[in-house]
């Protein structure tokens, strides 16, 4: 098939695509209409619950600062009568107050375990009270939890409504605390009116909130307020009118919105007509300007693709000669200055390789010069027994025995041997702690429980020593006071070696002790911890899995201001070859 086929092809195929996706964009139109008013009412209706649920945090809020309050609390706890009297006013001026700044509160007032009424500014108090009791069967005595709920009496007009709040001598609300009283608050639902009557989305449309008994508290049309609202009956409405329902918690309340279908369509009947009459003048274009794409585009463009695959094919400095004044000029123009483009990038990638590889030859004469010039470990261990010399004829002990300890250590570490005994190994930890115990004066006091039978056994150069200089920089030394550490090594039943290095120090922050944990347990080879703490775990761990499995490790447990455990698990080994570059140091 040639290229003017394919174009033919394709302005058929376009030309078809568009037909169909009009007849598509008619027959789904008011579908699509209907969803997008959809998405428009629930984002209102989650406004309104927004705003509701605001409304009654705003209730709560009130109970709460009534509830727990000094005051309040000695009122309601104390049996002295003549102490309650004095403070009887202060306890009503402060309802006072709270029902004064919050103007949707109609009334507020306390009842004690006794049934004495508190703060109570309107007689519906008092049958509101008795109404509560009876329809909730409210136990003054031991009040049960929070709700919000609705009462109906003969001596008012409208139902009131109510938030009824426990109080407890303690914030916490658990069932071991003793109970106080209870709190009441009656509020107005006069606010929701504006709420619900600002928002309307059709000229016809209703807006509506419903209580918990199938009462309408607040409605788009002033009238509905207060009556009957059967929410079975919405399944009837649906068929004219699109309905949505959303609960509203704690209130058991349901937000209601009824759009005519109708009128979600009626505005939009006329870009309709005009999208389709669009779809149709640009079917026309596009089979006009095919055919003028074809005539104009061809010849140049075949020109182009036999240029191309000529200097795919045999390279060389030619360029494209091509008189068209159109896209294909500037196209043609374009290939030249790309073909010019490459020339230049690879004679610049040419210098560059040839600069590149003389910073390579100067970086490896850099490196054979640091490491010609590092120092000869004779020469420390010559100038650490200079130093203890020089102390044991100043008669200085603390530096006779640091750098005694130091020489140890340095001789220990620079071995070649990449495993070592059990023994050697806390022999080096031993020489640390003296160096430690003498800078830090005493400050902690070690103890070393290593199992005669674990001393015998192989295990990786320089892993405990790191965990138990962690143990000191990061727990005993911000410690106040002296403190201690403990060093465990035994042989479990399942022939593994635990080594517990356990200090009670500082300790660990919970958040900082889970991303730690986090990272032990999904270290992997590129695996990178935060801290200088977690880097040196991170890297011990790793030494420990690349050289025994994954079932091997590091776990850690510590709690703020209480102290810090970190367990090492190894297997159980009498000898063991290994090469060094096999085991990473840490």
């Amino acid at each position: 098939m040639t290229l003017k086929q394919k174009l033919l092809l394709l302005i058929g195929i376009s030309t078809l695509m568009i037909f169909l996706l009009q007849i598509y964009y008619y027959m789904n139109f008011y579908g699509l209409t209907e969803d997008k008013e959809s998405i428009h009412t629930s984002n209102l209706m989650k406004q309104v619950e927004e705003r509701l649920q605001s409304f009654t945090q705003d209730i709560k809020d009130a109970a709460l600062a009534s509830s727990y309050n000094t005051i309040t609390h000695d009122y309601l706890g104390s049996r002295d009568p003549i102490y309650r009297l004095k403070l009887n006013k202060i306890v009503v001026e402060i309802l006072a107050g709270i029902k004064a700044a919050n103007k949707n509160i109609q009334s507020i007032f306390m009842v004690d375990k006794s049934g004495n009424i508190i703060g109570a500014s309107n007689p519906d108090d008092y049958s509101i009270l008795d109404g509560i009791v009876k329809k909730y069967r409210l136990n003054l005595q031991k009040p049960a939890a929070q709700f919000y709920g609705k009462i109906h009496s003969q001596e008012m007009t409208n139902p009131a409504y109510v938030y009824v709040h426990p109080i407890y001598s303690s914030i916490n609300d658990s069932s071991d605390t003793p109970e106080l009283g209870t709190c009441i608050v009656i509020y107005k639902t006069d606010a929701l009116d504006h709420m619900v009557r600002d928002i309307k989305g059709t000229p016809n449309s209703r807006l509506m909130i419903v209580d918990n008994e199938q009462h309408i508290v607040t409605a788009s049309e002033t009238m509905a307020k207060g009556s009957f609202f059967d929410v079975q009956a919405l399944r009837d409405l649906s068929r004219d009118d699109h309905v949505q329902v959303k609960e509203v918690e704690p209130l058991h309340w349901s937000i209601i919105s009824l759009i005519p279908i109708k009128e979600m369509t009626d505005d939009l009947r006329s870009i309709r007509n005009f999208g389709l009459m669009i779809g149709a003048v640009m079917t026309l274009v596009i089979l006009v300007m095919g055919l003028f794409f074809i005539r104009s585009v061809m010849v140049p463009f075949g020109h182009i693709i036999r240029f191309v695959h000529y200097i795919g094919d045999y390279g060389g400095r030619q360029r494209l000669q091509l008189s068209a004044q159109n896209e294909m000029g500037i196209l043609a123009s374009e290939i030249n200055r790309m073909l010019n483009k490459i020339d230049e990038t690879n004679e610049k990638f040419i210098q560059a390789n040839t600069s590149l590889y003389q910073m390579e030859l100067a970086k490896k004469q850099a490196e054979l010069s640091s490491l010609q010039s590092q120092i000869n470990p004779h020469f420390l261990y010559n100038t650490l027994e200079c130093i203890r010399s020089i102390a044991l004829a100043s008669r200085v002990m603390e530096i006779v025995e640091i750098s005694t300890s130091m020489a140890k250590i340095f001789r220990y570490s620079i071995k070649e041997e990449s495993w070592v005994w059990v023994r050697s190994e806390v022999d080096c930890i031993q020489d640390y702690l003296r160096i430690m115990s003498i800078r830090f004066m005493d400050k902690f006091q070690a103890d070393l429980q290593i199992e005669e039978s674990v001393l015998g056994m192989k295990m990786p150069k320089m892993i405990l020593q790191p965990i138990v200089e962690n143990a000191i920089y990061h727990g005993l030394e911000r410690k106040g006071g002296k403190g201690n550490i403990r060093i465990k090594g035994y042989k479990t039943a399942d022939n593994w070696v635990r080594f517990e290095i356990w200090d009670d120090g500082k300790g660990i922050n919970e958040e900082e002790i889970l991303a730690l944990q986090h990272y032990l347990t999904n270290a992997g080879i590129d695996s990178q911890a935060p801290g200088a703490r977690g880097m040196g775990l991170l890297n011990i761990h790793k030494r420990i899995r690349l050289a025994f499995g994954e079932q091997y490790g590091i776990e850690i447990q510590s709690q703020l201001n209480v102290g810090t455990l970190v367990s090492l698990h190894i297997p159980a080994l009498s000898h063991r070859e290994e090469k060094d570059d096999e085991v990473p140091n840490p």
